[in-house]
């Protein structure tokens, strides 16, 4: 695999205006500000550039992960031929979003991305992919790191419903500081106990 990338910028007014409105919205959701030094995003042609980039053979459905301060995602005409199945425009609106909360996520918490159900399940929330995807019959397996796309964004859209998104993000801001173990800090914030009793309660009552 190569070690050597071609970088050129690019004007796509339908990219820029998909970027813009997800961080508009993005700051919003955080309560933040994001104006300096904001997010890149690179746009990966092929599986082949894929896998010379994560230096390793990916599988067809990573189609973006993101790092510090940039996103990377597959071009949209190859999610055909590259991906594990072709994209709507919707799809890859989220798509988009959902990587950029992972940055704002870094810089809310101070660079954890731990647990994982925490990570992935805030991105798939206010990403708005919590509320088109399946809604999983039971949470049984997403605290201990395995469903985790089935299960933790409906979780935390059960959970922001009840007590307001706002609260989410406190949690987050809290926890950037916090020295003890993350379920004390989510106790804390919730009066509730972070277990799956707790979360099929939420799903019980909505």
């Amino acid at each position: 695999m190569s070690n050597i990338f071609s970088i050129t910028t690019t004007h796509d007014p339908e990219l820029e205006n998909i970027y813009n409105k997800a961080m508009e919205e993005l700051n919003q959701f955080f309560q933040m500000n994001w104006s300096v030094n904001r997010p890149k995003i690179f746009v990966v042609d092929s599986r082949a550039t894929i896998d010379a980039l994560k230096a390793q053979e990916t599988p067809k459905w990573l189609v973006g992960w993101s790092t510090d301060r940039a996103i990377y995602i597959l071009n949209k005409d190859s999610f055909a031929t590259d991906g594990d199945h072709n994209y709507s425009e919707n799809d890859y609106k989220m798509l988009i979003k959902h990587e950029l909360t992972h940055t704002f996520f870094k810089v809310v918490t101070g660079g954890k991305t731990q647990p994982n159900w925490l990570w992935e399940g805030v991105s798939i929330l206010a990403s708005g992919q919590a509320d088109i995807w399946k809604k999983p019959l039971v949470f049984k397996s997403f605290l201990d790191s395995k469903d985790v796309y089935a299960e933790a964004g409906y979780a935390l859209l059960l959970l922001s419903n009840k007590y307001g998104k706002g609260k989410l993000v406190q949690l987050l801001k809290s926890y950037k500081s916090y020295q003890r173990e993350f379920s004390k800090l989510f106790q804390e914030t919730y009066n509730t106990e972070l277990n799956y009793v707790t979360f099929n309660k939420l799903m019980e009552d909505c």
